[in-house]
Order: C-alpha cells, then structure tokens, then sequence
C-alpha cells in the first residue's frame, strides 16, 4: 500500500506539473521582489533577480518568480495573470499552447515560439512563453511576457527599475505609439518625474498617434492624424508637470497630420515615453540613460563633404549609410534597444559630434561602420578597436566589442578575414567614452568586393544588428 500511494502522489505531482500550474504546497514560500533565485530557462541553470508584479496598487503573491531575458520581464502565467488579475489561463501539455482570454481579448501563444495570435491575428512577441523550473520550489511553471499580455489584454502597464517590479491597472488601457525610437526599451517613470499631459479629444484613436524622436534638434514630435491644430494650442489642453525650465511646446498642421513639438531643453539630448489613455497622453522625459535599458549609437562614416573612399562609381559615404539604414530595419523591430544614429541622410558630423553623440546620451556601445580602400589587390574584413579605450557600463572593453561584432560582419562578406587591429589614434575610438569599435566591411577599391558590397547592404545591415544583439545578451548594460 505505501509503495502504490507513493506511485500516486508521483503522478499527480508530474499532472500537476504538466499543467503548468505548481501544485499547492502550503509549505512553499511566496517569491521575494530582487531577490536571487535559481532557475533552469530554456535548459539552462541560470541565477536571476526576481521580478515582481502589482495589481491595480496591490501586490500579487506568486510561488513562481518572476525574471528579467534581455529588457523583457517574465512572469507566471497562473500566479500572476490567473491568480492575481482574474484572466482565464490554460496550458495543453499535448499542443503546448497557452492561452489567456479576459474579456473579449485572447492570445493564443505556444511554448518556445515567438509568435503568438490576439485575436487570430498572428503577433509577435519580444520572447516565446517558457517552461521554466525553480530550484527553490522544485517545479516547473508557465512564463510568459508581462507586458506584451497586458498590451493586449487592455491592461494598463508600467516598469519600476528601482523596485523592479511590473504595475499592471484595468482601470484605464494604455497603448504606446508604435515608434520603437521613443516608446521601446524604456524604464518606467514615476513619482516627480517630468512630463508633459495632453487631453485627448474624444474619438481620437491610439492608432492614429505615433512619435519621432527627433533627438537632433532636442525633441520629440508628436503626430496625430488629423488637424487638431487648434484644440493642441488650447492652453487647457495641455500642461508641463514637475518643470519650471521647460523649453519649447508648439503645434502645426500639414499633410493630413498635427504635429506637437515637445523641447524639454536646448541642446539637451532627453529620453522619452510616450503613454496613452482614453482621456490623455502622456509624454515623460528624463536623462537617456534613466530612460531606457540599453543605448547604442551607431555611426555610418563620413557623408556630405566628406565623401571617404571612392572607386568610379562606389562612394564610401553612401555606402556606410546604406548599411547603417538596413540595420536600422532591424533594430526598429526591438523593443530591447534604444539606437541613436549619428546620421540618417547624407550630411556631414564631425568626428567630435560623433563622440559626443554617444557621450551625451550615456552609450552603452559605439558601432561605427566603414569601408576600406587601398590597392585594387587589397581584400578582406577588419575590425578596429582601441586597446586604451574606455569601457562600457558592464566593463566591456573595445577589444571585447570588437571581437564579438567581428566574426559577424566576417560571416557575412565572406570575404578574406584580416581580424582585430588596434588602432589607439583613431578619434571616435579615442574619445567615445564606452566600448567602441570600427569595422571596416571591405575593399572599395577592389572591384570585386566594392561590386558585392553595393549588392548585400541589407546582408551586412543584419549582420549589424545581430552583432549589436549578441554582444548585449552577453554583456548587458549596467544602469
């Protein structure tokens, strides 16, 4: 008898965990907000910070803690969004689909993959749901994105970095305008943090708000489809919170839009996210570097005057840029980095507005993309990096940047590698204070490689961001 009872808790204990919701043992601790756990992700052993999690102001228990993949914060799909916020949770052991339904809102995700359907329409995520095992419980439990579920569930969201911990509200659904540059890889904003408040007329649809973060000329641009030209002008419908230095506010219409320009500072780089509600906007400013998680600046060389190297029709300037625009591609699709870009057009910044480009937002990495030139003989890919240079806010070194970008861009050219050469006088290598590294993709004046350059831009634009990707899950940034 006590052989064939053990045989029965065994089972129930592996049901229970198939489930995906840990069984219920009175004598399992709650998960504590920061502290050190160690969990098996994606079968890996891993020791992580526990993330927390609030509802409507009220903080939810969980057996399950929660944890930090990339900028991405992953919690338990029964603790937190069944248990906690009510939401109709199941997970299928057979088909490994996980399925969240509150009210006429549904996402249908399965484990491991990063695509999910809301509402049948096919989405994808910043990380697929996991299985994942604590140590401490000795169970295992469904994660999945927290702020993606809320998103689209019609849960009001925010982050708290220094109490890491995710705040989800019902009361009122926010949705970020769809412009990575200003919404995405943000830390949250609260207590006396400075923003600007905007009403928002009735009708007016989030999906017809979007933003640029024209960090260039110090501010972010608002866009509002429609003229509400002179709604935005009202003084009442508009206010500055928590600024008595505030710069600029200005509107114009054109092409079909309203455009608000928001200045917090002259000549003062500020980071932004943007919130919305049924009844205002919200657009919050601080420092960069307290605003979002990890910042590159990534620099396409010279342009405008200076052309850099040239071989009849190959121009080295247009070139750079080109790579740099097709890197751009990807990076717009993550939500997890903030990208300045030295220059998106043909003009020309010197190598000190390079540097201090990178130095005034606080960079995390400086990625700077070149083409070299020599003989017509002269072939292969290089990195270059400063053996004396400073480091990155995790201790990465030039040298380490470099060595990790490299095997990429290689890869990709498929062209002769020449490897890492330290070069300590370059200027931008010299002056940017954080890891940077120059990479020169190959030979303009060579007419086989200048020829296969000009045809893979968007080949060596993903090798970029993939490079940028790879260095920063190794070595995140370091706030």
């Amino acid at each position: 008898m006590k052989l064939q009872k053990f045989i029965i808790t065994t089972l129930l204990s592996v049901s229970i965990i198939g489930t995906g919701i840990p069984a219920n043992v009175s004598a399992s601790s709650y998960a504590v907000t920061k502290h050190t756990y160690t969990l098996k992700i994606n079968k890996k052993k891993q020791k992580k910070k526990a993330v927390g999690a609030s509802y409507n102001g009220k903080s939810i228990k969980t057996k399950a803690p929660g944890y930090m993949t990339g900028n991405t914060q992953m919690l338990s799909a029964y603790y937190v969004f069944k248990k906690g916020m009510g939401v109709s949770y199941s997970y299928s052991k057979k088909t490994w689909k996980v399925t969240l339904k509150r009210g006429s809102k549904k996402i249908v995700m399965k484990r491991g993959s990063k695509y999910a359907y809301v509402n049948g329409k096919k989405t994808k995520m910043p990380t697929p749901a996991r299985m994942v095992y604590s140590y401490n419980q000795k169970k295992d439990a469904i994660y999945v994105p927290g702020s993606f579920c809320a998103k689209h569930l019609g849960l009001s969201y925010s982050w708290n970095s220094s109490s890491y911990t995710e705040a989800f509200k019902s009361s009122t659904s926010s949705k970020a305008p769809a412009n990575q540059n200003t919404s995405a890889a943000t830390t949250t904003t609260t207590g006396k943090t400075s923003y600007v408040q905007l009403a928002k007329p009735s009708g007016l649809s989030s999906s017809n708000i979007s933003s640029t973060d024209d960090y260039h000329n110090y501010r972010l641009i608002l866009n509002i489809k429609g003229n509400y030209k002179s709604f935005y002008e009202k003084s009442s419908n508009h206010k500055v919170v928590n600024d008595s230095s505030f710069k600029s506010y200005s509107v114009s219409y054109s092409g079909g839009y309203t455009k608000i320009y928001i200045k917090p500072r002259s000549k003062t780089i500020k980071g932004f996210r943007v919130t919305q509600t049924n009844s205002y906007i919200r657009v919050y400013y601080a420092s960069p570097k307290s605003m979002y998680k990890q910042i590159i600046v990534l620099d396409a060389g010279h342009g405008g005057k200076d052309t850099g190297a040239t071989n009849k029709s190959y121009v080295e300037k247009n070139m750079t840029l080109n790579i740099v625009k097709a890197a751009k591609k990807y990076f717009d699709k993550d939500p997890s980095i903030k990208v300045y870009y030295t220059r998106l057009s043909d003009t020309y910044p010197s190598l000190a507005d390079r540097s201090a480009l990178a130095n005034n937002v606080g960079a995390d990495r400086f990625y700077s993309v070149h083409i070299n030139s020599a003989g017509s003989s002269a072939t292969g890919t290089e990195t270059l990096y400063n053996s004396k240079g400073y480091k990155s806010t995790s201790g990465l070194t030039s040298y380490k940047w470099s060595s990790t970008i490299h095997p990429y861009i290689r890869s990709a050219t498929g062209f002769k590698n020449r490897g890492l050469v330290d070069r300590t006088g370059l200027y931008v290598l010299r002056h940017t204070k954080t890891a940077s590294t120059l990479t020169e993709i190959g030979f303009i004046s060579n007419n086989k490689e200048a020829k296969s350059m000009k045809a893979n831009y968007s080949k060596y634009g993903k090798a970029v961001y993939n490079s940028t990707k790879a260095s920063l899950n190794k070595n995140p940034a370091k706030r």
